[in-house]
């Protein structure tokens, strides 16, 4: 016989499959890498309760969170959810590599990144789209998970679109257009949390003037 609390899980789990199941099929008619722009978490599974989602990574479903976590974070930079964009990353911060970066050339791959934590990549953010605020996110291929058993990597091509029409860090606006785009790969650990991110993109027009004044 089962005892209370796992009567109780078996209760909850069986009220949340309709929810789940549904989710699912929605996902499996619009295949994540057609997506053109990021999704809802309250439209996928990640917006479900802790236990729920690791019930779905037990079910098999973990190739589907991770590219939802992933969806996540892109929907909270369209939507200047900076809280949101926090949430995504693991609490003891995640290793960013941006091959593009200035800094970077002539540096050798496993010497390229650092660990920083989820709150300065959310104040990074909220910086960009300060000088962006009619940032919109959107998808030449959307984030859809690596193909094997182990494989955690998240892949997305993205674009963004806008303009510089914000002051941020004392840059002042030129009204030009945003026009960025890059490729990006995720790995989100079991937590369903981005642990590291490989960025390889074009910058911002703020984004060359900003690095041109750090660099005086």
């Amino acid at each position: 016989m089962l005892s209370k609390s796992a009567l109780t899980v078996v209760i909850g789990l069986a009220a949340f499959l309709p929810t789940i199941s549904a989710l699912a099929a929605r996902r499996a008619i619009q295949q994540p890498q057609l997506q053109t722009l990021p999704i809802s978490p309250t439209d996928n599974i990640t917006g479900l309760p802790l236990l729920i989602k690791k019930i779905g990574l037990k079910l098999g479903r973990g190739k589907q969170l991770r590219e939802e976590v992933v969806h996540k974070y892109f929907h909270g930079v369209d939507t200047q959810n900076i809280p949101q964009i926090v949430e995504c990353f693991h609490p003891e911060g995640a290793i960013i590599r941006d091959i593009c970066s200035l800094a970077n050339r002539d540096v050798p791959y496993d010497q390229v990144g650092k660990l920083v934590s989820p709150e300065f990549l959310g104040e990074r953010c909220r910086e960009f789209l300060a000088a962006h605020p009619d940032c919109k996110v959107k998808f030449h291929h959307g984030p859809t998970c690596g193909r094997g058993l182990n494989n955690n990597w998240v892949y997305a091509h993205w674009y963004e679109e806008g303009t510089f029409s914000g002051n941020s860090q004392g840059i002042e606006p030129d009204g030009s257009p945003l026009t960025v785009q890059g490729q990006t790969r995720f790995l989100v650990g079991n937590d369903l949390k981005i642990r590291e991110i490989v960025i390889t993109r074009t910058f911002s027009r703020w984004e060359e003037a900003l690095l041109e004044k750090n660099s005086k």
